[in-house]
């Protein structure tokens, strides 16, 4: 009976266990990290471990940057009042800057310095593909430096 004890959560913790972003169980499903929006994810950190990202273009052809959780379930606030991407373009000379900036919603309660979306100021939708890296991002504990991104689009399914 002792036994049963210690195998029943040895059990439990295989099968929720995530180490990459499509899962297969014994059951035959698949576990697979679907964006919140409808965007592009891009994984921060080690899987599992570390946060996403939810990057899409609005109606306006504004670009959106939402901060997920480890598994895209979930939206993270943060702090920063802005994230910073330097656009990486190989038609110009000079690396440019693109600024994202919080946006607050008061029907979620978010506000700038505590918040999940961050958004462009005018339409990036000329600028596309955008290869850009991402100078630093603050998420809780954990800041990110010098991730790169490559996003072509909002996909067209």
């Amino acid at each position: 009976m002792r036994i049963l004890f210690f195998l029943i959560p040895m059990v439990f913790l295989t099968i929720s266990g995530c180490d990459n972003d499509r899962h297969h169980y014994s059951s035959g499903s698949t576990h697979v990290h679907q964006p919140l929006k409808g965007g592009k994810l891009f994984e921060l950190g080690p899987h599992g471990s570390g946060h996403n990202l939810e990057l899409l273009i609005n109606e306006k052809g504004l670009l959106e940057l939402y901060i997920l959780d480890a598994h895209a379930d979930h939206y993270v606030r943060i702090k920063q009042a802005a994230i910073e991407l330097t656009l990486n373009d190989t038609n110009r000379s000079l690396p440019r800057s693109l600024l994202l900036h919080a946006v607050g919603d008061s029907a979620t309660g978010e506000t700038v310095g505590n918040t999940a979306l961050f958004r462009s100021t005018h339409s990036v939708t000329e600028e596309l593909p955008i290869t850009a890296t991402i100078t630093s991002l603050a998420i809780g504990s954990k800041t990110y430096t010098e991730q790169e991104i490559q996003f072509m689009g909002n996909s067209t399914k």
